[in-house]
């Protein structure tokens, strides 16, 4: 007698299925699969449902099947339910019975101890503990033997090697060309199951558009796109769209041999739920409840409960390895996400166990916290991490602050949305901080401090966003709490947020306003207030008249910034002192500090004081006379201004210094030269941004450029040799004479004998001095004088 499959047939033989539908992408997956296949015996794809593992099997099993000479067997588990049955399957597939007197396991072993195959085994996961037992089994006893195991979980084998399959990445924006390339492998695998369900398709841009947020919606898993796309039959893309977007039940398939479990993404995900104990479920349906990614100690914090073994860190492993969550990739804490398909699901189970609002608030809560230890920590020397954590729980913090307008928590949500005021300031979130920040003001609620100190927030991002109009509003709002206070430290505020208006909007009395806050603060002892005062101080001074004034601030507020190890605020005196000690005429001290501001804002990573500093440098350098240089830095000031909705030109006080820059860079290149140097600047990134202004990297002068120069009007009528006028203009250009030789491919020694002949010719003794005269000819001022 032998032993078989229960109900089965004896096999002779078995081959991969036939791909009955194109294979899209992969292709770096496949290459990956075909190394580790080499290299070791097991292999396990893992990966959430849907997401293509068993189509990336059967392809990378083809393309290595002549490795084989004993063939690829494919060994599909999906129905088998019973864990003792499996070894039973594999015997049957292979077309190997068992004896009486000897087990399946032994025959299994015998069959293919000198065989060169590989096993493919599909759908593991819920035969994870069987399947596992027989492939260390097997694998210890047929050295030739490899497998190759597609799971939404690991086997956990010893030598087993785990590949994870994700999603279709998404690009940045979702539009498509018309074949879909710009949407990457998402797009296209959408269009060829289209077109094989309509051959007649013609996409205008709006349906391609909402192909490419199809995609995007459903996280880019290969399952739910080949759903939307098999609807095209009867919908417009922008009509599947709106229906995902309300969770209708549209990501279904009717076909009559397609496996339950895949006719539908619910029915998918279902069998991923059903695989999970009580406690991953209900943690499944808490995590549901955050926005985008979290850390453990979001999760601990507002997950852990009844209902949950402490610690929770095991149940998020657990979900890990049965590819429910998502490690996000990244430097710092580990992360985790729900792909939103997952999400939207436990969402569900949410609502059905009772525990959506409790959870929703304990969300709020603690993302409050998170905010309000921002705060003071966004002043000190963990800046960058904090700016760091911030950006990557962003829209947990929109979702939290979301949730307070809902339930009408205002005084909640006024505190999150001021607390993260630094936040918005140094990522350059003006429009989004006053949103909100006017959102919960509209509610007439809470004490007047409360009120107020909110109102203050606001002032200050629209005052730094050159919104004259809003930032009278919200002057004339706060001085009417402040005078229905009696409280000290609401008349220093609005005190403070008048200096500030007058600052920025030109006012002479901006000093004094600053002067009076500074002195209430200190009365209050807000240390935070005063150092934010003399950072506005600073400003004041170097805008001034009298510039060298900026010293005494910006000193004063390292000292009190040292003594409370809050460096931040230092961000915001550091360009302003560079800015006055260059208008007190010290050119090449000016620079170092503007380079030395530069470098620490570049390590705290704020936005509005990098571009800020890119300017100042870009001013000091067309005044050296590097007008390339200035060129390129103003729009790479320019690529950060617009992203921040903000600019120079709000500010009276310092778009003169951009005005003038522009104009005599303007003026000695070019328009062209110039604006090609400037859009130069607007394509770089930020580090390379900053190593111009570093001046790690040396702009060339443009073809033509010098030439140029040579024939205006100004060195025309100065009595110069040709190529004197040559020397001239490289000169106006800030050049050596080193670069002056190698630009004009002359000797060095020729190249100062001609400058030695142009400074005499022109009367000068130094050569900033022709920077400064063809400038001021140019721009029609009177002409300099020799000294």
């Amino acid at each position: 007698m032998t032993a078989s499959v229960p109900g089965s047939p004896q096999l002779p033989g078995a081959d991969l299925p036939t791909e009955v539908t194109s294979f899209v992408g992969r292709r770096q997956e496949r290459a990956d699969l075909r190394q580790r296949l080499g290299r070791f015996r097991l292999v396990t794809l893992v990966g959430v449902g849907g997401v293509g593992k068993t189509r990336l099997a059967l392809r990378t099993a083809a393309e290595v099947r002549g490795e084989f000479p004993d063939g690829v067997w494919f060994v599909e588990l999906a129905q088998l339910r019973d864990p003792d049955l499996l070894a039973y399957q594999l015997a049957a597939t292979l077309g190997c019975s068992a004896p009486a007197d000897r087990t399946v396991l032994s025959t299994l072993s015998r069959h293919l101890n000198e065989r060169r195959l590989l096993l493919v085994l599909d759908n593991c996961e819920h035969l994870a503990d069987a399947c596992a037992d027989l492939v260390d089994r097997l694998l210890r006893a047929c050295p030739r033997l490899r497998v190759l195991v597609t799971s939404r979980e690991s086997l956990r084998v010893e030598g087993e090697c785990t590949y994870l399959v994700t999603p279709f990445s998404m690009p940045e924006r979702p539009s498509l060309e018309d074949r879909g390339e710009s949407g990457g492998d998402a797009a296209t695998l959408f269009l060829e199951r289209a077109r094989a369900v309509w051959s007649g398709i013609d996409l205008t841009q709006d349906d391609r558009d909402a192909i490419g947020d199809i995609c995007r919606l459903v996280d880019g898993i290969p399952l739910a796109i080949e759903l939307a796309a098999v609807r095209l039959r009867a919908l417009s893309p922008a009509e599947i769209l709106r229906l995902l977007h309300e969770g209708s039940e549209v990501l279904r398939h009717d076909g009559r041999r397609m496996p339950e479990r895949r006719r539908t993404l619910r029915g998918c995900i279902d069998w991923s739920f059903d695989l999970c104990t009580s406690a991953e479920q209900r943690l499944w349906a808490r995590l549901s409840v955050f926005a985008g990614g979290f850390e453990l100690d979001a999760v601990e914090g507002i997950c852990q409960g009844p209902g949950l073994p402490e610690p929770v860190v095991d149940l998020i492993l657990s979900l890990v390895d049965k590819s429910i969550l998502m490690p996000e990739p990244g430097s710092g804490n580990a992360r985790f996400r729900l792909l939103e398909m997952l999400r939207q699901y436990g969402y569900e189970k949410l609502r059905e166990s009772g525990e959506e609002t409790a959870m929703r608030r304990a969300h709020r809560d603690w993302f409050l916290d998170l905010a309000t230890r921002a705060e003071g920590g966004l002043l000190g020397t963990d800046r960058r991490q904090w700016l760091h954590r911030l950006r990557r729980d962003h829209a947990n913090l929109q979702r939290a602050m979301a949730y307070s307008a809902e339930a009408h928590d205002h005084a909640q949500g006024r505190t999150m949305a001021r607390s993260l005021q630094h936040y918005w300031v140094a990522d350059g979130r003006f429009d989004e901080g006053r949103t909100w920040l006017a959102r919960f003001l509209r509610a007439d609620d809470g004490t007047v401090l409360d009120r107020l100190q909110t109102v203050h927030a606001a002032g200050w991002l629209a005052t730094l966003q050159g919104d004259a109009v809003a930032s009278a509003a919200i002057l004339r709002q706060g001085a009417q709490l402040a005078a229905s206070s009696d409280d000290a430290s609401a008349a220093a505020l609005i005190t403070q947020l008048d200096g500030m208006d007058a600052l920025y909007t030109g006012q002479p009395v901006a000093t004094e306003h600053l002067e009076l806050a500074l002195e209430r603060f200190r009365q209050v002892g807000d240390v935070d207030r005063q150092l934010e005062t003399l950072a506005l101080l600073t400003v004041a001074a170097a805008l001034s008249p009298a510039p060298v004034e900026a010293g005494r601030y910006h000193a004063e507020c390292g000292a009190l910034a040292r003594s409370r190890r809050e460096p931040a605020l230092r961000l915001y005196t550091a360009w302003p002192y560079a800015l006055a000690v260059w208008r007190s005429g010290d050119v090449e001290a000016a620079l170092s500090s503007a380079r030395d501001a530069l470098s620490f804002s570049a390590s705290r990573s704020d936005q509005l004081s990098l571009a800020l500093c890119l300017e100042t440098i870009a001013w000091i350098e067309a005044g050296r006379g590097r007008h390339v240089t200035a060129a390129v830095l103003l729009g790479a000031a320019d690529r950060l201004w617009s992203r921040m909705g903000t600019s120079t030109a709000a500010f009276p006080g310092l778009f003169r210094f951009r005005r003038d820059c522009e104009t005599d860079s303007r003026r000695l290149l070019g328009d062209g030269p110039f604006e090609a140097a400037r859009v130069r600047g607007a394509e770089l990134t930020l580090e390379e941004a900053c190593s111009r202004g570093r001046g790690q990297h040396e702009e060339g002068v443009p073809p033509g450029v010098a030439s140029g120069i040579a024939d205006r009007g100004p060195l025309s009528a100065a009595g110069l040799t040709r190529r004197e006028r040559e020397v001239a203009g490289l000169l106006a250009l800030g050049r050596t004479n080193r670069e002056i030789a190698m630009e004009l491919m002359i000797a060095p020694r020729t190249a100062e004998s001609h400058v030695h002949q142009v400074l005499s010719k022109l009367g000068f003794h130094s050569r900033a001095k022709v920077t400064v005269w063809l400038a001021d000819q140019l721009r029609g001022a009177p002409e300099a004088t020799a000294s």
